[in-house]
């Protein structure tokens, strides 16, 4: 996930309090129970993964946090840059439900621009996307621009955002931290929106990172777009950004191990493209 401004997005109260409530309740009651239960398997890496929140649900916390994102932010719709995103993302859309049908089931696919010198893009749970103006100054190609909302995309199909709060909800249950009024602490609302990448910049862990880095790859192979210009995309990102703390410090991982990362899996997402367009990259 790429950082995105804190000013620019309120967590929901409503319908997003709901599904985190309900959540909390399925584990109580599991708990009780003695029951296992939420265990999914994430598309293309096959890791299991812990999961209290519906898919319905979680789709319902992208369209709400989508809405108020766009609250006062400047939305482009159209000129070169917008077609270029929306041509981009309808590729990559198609890809996806390629590959991951049932995944991305229910998804209602939006590629909005916003105008901003930020290098930022984000997808929320159901498809819901945006790409800022300062991002396509650093993806200059479409190949570029399909490794970058590859990578959003796999964020959403991979749910790294309702496995993130499954984590917190889990928490907050063991610690006694529950409401004995059966609302939802203000806390665990302000966690929705970090879960998915609605505050702060360090929304994804480094494996999560990595795993939307994989499977975004071959989402941009199937649709079309040169895998190989996922390597010198993340090092362009890797001169843009400056001085940057150790990676151990931070929850992405470093663009240089982020690059070699991608060249171990790019036999793979070549055979992909080669699949797909019939011509090697």
């Amino acid at each position: 996930m790429l950082p995105i401004p804190p000013d620019r997005y309120k967590p929901p109260q409503s319908r997003a309090a709901q599904a985190v409530r309900g959540s909390r309740a399925l584990f109580v009651g599991c708990v009780a129970a003695g029951l296992f239960v939420g265990c999914g398997t994430v598309p293309e890496t096959g890791r299991s993964q812990f999961n209290l929140i519906s898919a319905s649900d979680e789709i319902t916390l992208g369209e709400e946090a989508y809405a108020e994102m766009l609250k006062g932010a400047k939305v482009v719709t159209t000129g070169p840059d917008f077609v270029r995103v929306q041509r981009v993302g309808e590729r990559i859309a198609q890809a996806a439900e390629r590959r991951y049908p049932n995944a991305v089931k229910g998804f209602e696919w939006r590629f909005t621009l916003i105008e901003s010198p930020d290098v930022n893009a984000w997808m929320l749970p159901g498809g819901k996307s945006a790409v800022y103006t300062g991002l396509l100054q650093v993806a200059t190609t479409d190949d570029e621009l399909a490794i970058v909302m590859g990578h959003e995309a796999a964020h959403a199909i991979a749910r790294h955002g309702a496995e993130r709060m499954s984590r917190g909800v889990a928490t907050q249950v063991v610690l006694g931290a529950v409401s004995a009024t059966g609302e939802v602490d203000p806390a665990i609302v302000q966690a929705t929106a970090v879960a998915y990448g609605a505050l702060g910049e360090t929304a994804f862990s480094r494996s999560e990172e990595s795993e939307a880095d994989e499977i975004g790859l071959m989402i941009a192979a199937d649709a079309g777009y040169n895998p190989t210009a996922a390597t010198g995309f993340w090092r362009k990102m890797s001169a843009q950004g400056g001085e940057k703390p150790p990676e151990f410090l931070s929850t992405h991982p470093s663009d240089e191990k982020r690059a070699t990362r991608l060249a171990n899996l790019m036999p793979k997402a070549e055979a992909i493209y080669r699949e797909r367009t019939g011509v090697s990259p």
